[in-house]
């Protein structure tokens, strides 16, 4: 397995995901491109739509993946389907800097469709613009916004203590 950058291993060190092993790392990497590559596809479409449903629906995807701790609702897709035809390992649990990150994103995104829906396009392509801008980021670098802010304003080094 090819080695992963020190640089790459940073930003899934800062998305939470620090327990997994280099191996697991460097198996993971593209896996949890898959996500906000699908997402900020279907955002952009929305965008481009200027459709206030769709950029809803975004949204209600986004909240999936802050209150489901196994992934949201496109990581779901990825583990029936995706990884079966690629044969590789499910993704792992959504760590809690990449879930505050998909809550951000569901606020963004909620903001983003009430300005469509009040025919206030601008405001709607800033708001939706900002998360698919993220997502760009997100897919390309592993770079995530929403856990640097996590981490920034509600402490990257205090770790729970496990019990053993």
């Amino acid at each position: 397995m090819a080695k992963l950058s020190a640089s790459l291993e940073n930003n899934l060190n800062k998305q939470g995901f620090e327990d997994l092993d280099a191996e697991a790392k460097s198996c993971f990497a593209m896996p949890l491109r898959f996500t906000p590559a699908v997402g900020t596809i279907l955002i952009v479409i929305g965008l481009l739509s200027q459709s206030a449903i769709w950029i809803g629906i975004m949204a209600l995807v986004a909240l999936s993946g802050s209150i489901w701790p196994k992934g949201m609702a496109l990581d779901l897709v990825y583990n029936l389907v995706v990884r079966r035809i690629l044969r590789s390992p499910p993704l792992p649990p959504t760590p809690t800097p990449r879930r505050f990150s998909y809550l951000l994103s569901t606020a963004m995104l909620a903001i983003s469709a009430l300005f469509f829906y009040i025919r206030a396009p601008l405001l709607g392509s800033i708001f939706g613009g900002t998360v698919a801008i993220g997502g760009a980021i997100l897919t390309g670098s592993l770079w995530c916004l929403g856990s640097w802010i996590y981490r920034l304003f509600l402490g990257s080094k205090r770790r729970v203590r496990k019990s053993g």
